[in-house]
C-alpha cells in the first residue's frame, strides 16, 4: 500500500434551481459537455459507466496543463454523487468529486478535486485562485445550461 500525502483541495459551490435530477442528466451527459462546458470534452464515451469505467477526455484550459486525460470513475451514485480520478499516479493525481443535494429550491451543486502527489502542493498552490475560478466558470455553465430549457 503507497503511503499518499493529501494536498491541496478546490472545492465551489453552486446553486442552481433545477432538481438534482435534472443537474445529474446534464452533469453525466457526457458527449454534450461540447455544449456548455468551456474546458472539457469527452472522447469515445462508454454505453454505461460504472466505477471502474475509464473516461478519456480532451482539457483545453489555455494552460500548460492542456491535454488528453484519462479519468477512472470512482464513485457513480445517481443522482446524488460521482467522483473519478485521474493524473500522474505518486506526482499528480486529481479526485474529482460532483456532489448533489437537494434543496426547497433546487440543488447545491458542489464540485471539489482533492490534489496528492509530490508535485500537488507546487503545482496547484500558485494556481489555486485560478482554479477556483475556473470551477466556478463550470458551476455557472452548468447553472445557465440548465436554465437554457432543457
Amino acid at each position: 500500500m503507497r503511503n499518499v500525502q493529501h494536498g491541496p483541495v478546490i472545492t465551489v459551490v453552486t446553486d442552481i434551481a433545477s432538481p438534482p435530477e435534472d443537474v445529474w442528466r446534464e452533469l453525466t451527459d457526457f458527449a454534450g459537455y461540447a455544449e456548455w462546458h468551456p474546458a472539457l470534452r469527452f472522447v469515445a464515451v462508454p454505453a454505461e459507466i460504472l466505477p471502474g469505467t475509464r473516461l478519456r477526455a480532451q482539457v483545453s484550459s489555455g494552460t500548460e496543463n492542456d491535454g488528453e486525460y484519462v479519468f477512472t470513475v470512482l464513485h457513480y451514485e445517481a443522482p446524488r454523487r460521482f467522483v473519478w480520478e485521474g493524473g500522474i499516479p505518486d506526482v499528480l493525481m486529481g479526485k474529482h468529486s460532483f456532489i448533489l443535494e437537494p434543496r426547497a429550491d433546487g440543488t447545491r451543486y458542489t464540485e471539489s478535486e482533492e490534489f496528492t502527489g509530490t508535485a500537488a502542493v507546487a503545482t496547484v498552490e500558485p494556481a489555486r485562485s485560478q482554479m477556483e475560478e475556473d470551477y466556478a466558470s463550470y458551476g455557472r455553465a452548468l447553472r445557465e445550461r440548465l436554465g437554457s430549457g432543457r
